[in-house]
């Protein structure tokens, strides 16, 4: 998860990307709190999380989404998709 962690006072914020993220911070949010809580000695600490749909629009999802961000990040990849005949829609 890329995911962006600020503190500000006792608030501890979490900015999500995705909304299927939430399950997975509301599982985890009692023990963590609590975790947070003894480790910087703040028994008033608090966990929050906010969707960032800014962050969630770079995301590639789709498999050729995912393609053609890495085929930025390396142009030959282009070439080895040709020569060997490779499908980026499965």
């Amino acid at each position: 998860m890329k995911n962006s962690l600020g503190i500000e006072g006792d608030d501890v914020m979490v900015q999500l990307t995705n909304p299927v993220e939430v399950g997975a911070i509301e599982e985890l949010k009692a023990d963590f709190t609590q975790y947070l809580r003894q480790q910087f000695n703040s028994p008033q600490l608090q966990l929050n999380h906010q969707i960032n749909v800014e962050k969630a629009a770079d995301r590639p999802y789709t498999p050729k989404e995912k393609f053609e961000a890495m085929l930025k990040k390396n142009p030959a990849l282009s070439k080895l998709k040709d020569t060997f005949g490779l499908d980026t829609d499965f």
